[in-house]
């Protein structure tokens, strides 16, 4: 396929780009000379976040149209979804590596107006970074390949003990299927590490049905750390916003700054060393185990044909 601008350089697209660890990592591509594509659901901090990426990068402004680009939708609305996607093949640009960061962390358990089926945790952190993947798979494809990141947690293991909780039991909740949309139990710590549990899961379904793709596409997943300062926290309460830059690294062995963990974003995008992964959980730069229950697939598959439903997606669903 014949790219706009005769395109030579790779394109990197990372999603919850406007401020943050996806910032933070899309500076990073810039300054190893990737077009950088950042996405995020406000076109004020976007144009925000394209500028401190172009001056990072030392790009000049006549260049910044042809190596830094935005993409604004709202990962909550799967047709604003849908437009992102539109919108990034219209650019008419490759699409290399694509980095699934956008999250969010709710205290109230709420819904989209998508589905019923899962909370809203669950809907914008897994379902829609699937959907926005799946369709762009075939830009992918017409690149001549390339990686699929998607940003997980060591939250995600249910044996880990939860920070600052309330309850008697401090492990975290294995997440039954009969219980996606919170209807059973509900607490936003548990359905946040559950919406991790989830990216394990899609991240590995999806490795599996692209091992054998031609062009090569690989798919991994990784934590990078907990990163306090980020906006992933702004639904805690504001005392909670306050200290916990102070206690997280306390209580926690991986507290990085979003600059450091950015440094993982490039790595496992770019280091030879990582070229050849596919299906993989990476922490603090190298592969790692992620928890027994992210390798049920079984339960891995059930949730992505779940989500695939939910999505408009039946046709992507895999046998279980």
């Amino acid at each position: 396929m014949a790219f706009t601008h005769n395109h030579t350089r790779k394109v990197v697209l990372i999603t919850g780009a406007s401020d943050g660890l996806g910032l933070a990592a899309a500076k990073k591509y810039a300054q190893a000379d990737f077009t950088t594509v950042l996405a995020g659901r406000s076109k004020e901090k976007l144009a925000k976040a394209v500028e401190a990426v172009r001056v990072a990068a030392n790009i000049k402004e006549s260049q910044a149209d042809l190596k830094v680009y935005s993409l604004c939708f709202d990962l909550s609305d799967l047709d604003s979804v849908r437009r992102g996607v539109a919108e990034f093949l219209n650019l008419n640009i490759p699409l290399n590596i694509l980095i699934n960061n956008a999250g969010i962390f709710t205290t109230t358990r709420e819904f989209t107006k998508a589905s019923n089926i899962f909370e809203k945790t669950i809907m914008v952190n897994m379902v829609a970074p699937l959907l926005f993947t799946e369709l762009l798979i075939p830009r992918m494809k017409e690149s001549g390949g390339g990686k699929i990141l998607i940003v997980s947690s060591n939250t995600h293991n249910p044996e880990q003990a939860v920070p600052l909780s309330k309850k008697k039991d401090t492990k975290r909740l294995i997440l039954p299927l009969d219980n996606l949309d919170g209807s059973k139990e509900w607490d936003g710590q548990d359905f946040y590490a559950a919406s991790k549990l989830a990216d394990l899961w899609w991240a590995y379904v999806l490795a599996d049905k692209l091992t054998n793709s031609e062009p090569r596409i690989t798919v991994n997943a990784f934590c990078p750390g907990a990163v306090p300062s980020t906006s992933l926290a702004r639904e805690f309460p504001w005392i909670l916003r306050k200290i916990a830059p102070m206690i997280f690294p306390l209580l926690l062995s991986n507290v990085l700054t979003p600059e450091k963990a950015a440094e993982q974003y490039l790595a496992y995008g770019t280091d030879p060393k990582f070229a050849l992964d596919n299906g993989f959980y990476y922490q603090r730069g190298s592969k790692d185990k992620s928890s027994d229950e992210s390798h049920d697939m079984v339960k891995a598959k059930t949730v992505y044909n779940l989500a695939c439903q939910a999505s408009g997606l039946n046709d992507h669903q895999v046998a279980v």
